[in-house]
């Protein structure tokens, strides 16, 4: 039972986004680019990504989910908006118009080159937060974590992800 992971301040929640998960790399004297989960590069699908990605500082990696973007909602869209981009590998302005797409980063594992894999979620989201407050790209957001204060309310919040285009939530340890 869920209880059984002790106090839920030590863990942080976060939406399953209903998208591709991606890493974004961007290593000293390289173009930023995104690799997929199925260790394919993404190159030139979504290049509205890939210029934001320019901000970054060098010597990063972030892990995220790409999703198709709801301007009007200002949430994610069902996965099959998504997938007419993932179909073209140079996409036109107008496709790339009528499906926006974003980047939700859930975590950082590298930064100025160091990998952070070893330190904590709770410091490597902090780090995350400020790497991106520092840049002007609206494509490359954190993901928002889910405020809870006990185990109870998790079923609820799991029964509310619909609502918000994700497939369900991750629980993940701070330390």
């Amino acid at each position: 039972p869920p209880e059984a992971l002790g106090v839920p301040a030590d863990w942080q929640v976060e939406w399953k986004w209903d998208g591709i998960r991606v890493q974004l790399i961007h290593r000293a004297e390289q173009t930023p680019y995104l690799w997929s989960r199925g260790e394919e590069r993404l190159d030139g699908r979504f290049p509205e990504l890939e210029a934001q990605a320019l901000q970054l500082s060098e010597g990063v990696v972030l892990d995220g989910e790409l999703v198709a973007w709801g301007e009007a909602t200002a949430q994610p869209r069902p996965f099959v908006a998504l997938q007419k981009r993932i179909q073209k590998r140079v996409p036109s302005t107008r496709l790339r118009m009528e499906v926006p797409v974003r980047i939700l980063f859930y975590d950082l594992l590298e930064l100025h080159g160091v990998d952070l894999r070893a330190e904590s979620l709770r410091e490597r989201r902090c780090k995350l937060q400020a790497l991106l407050e520092q840049t002007e790209a609206p494509s490359l957001q954190l993901s928002p974590s889910v405020a809870f204060d006990a185990w109870e309310a998790l079923p609820a919040l799991r029964n509310s992800a619909a609502q918000m285009q994700a497939e369900g939530l991750m629980l993940k340890s701070l330390d």
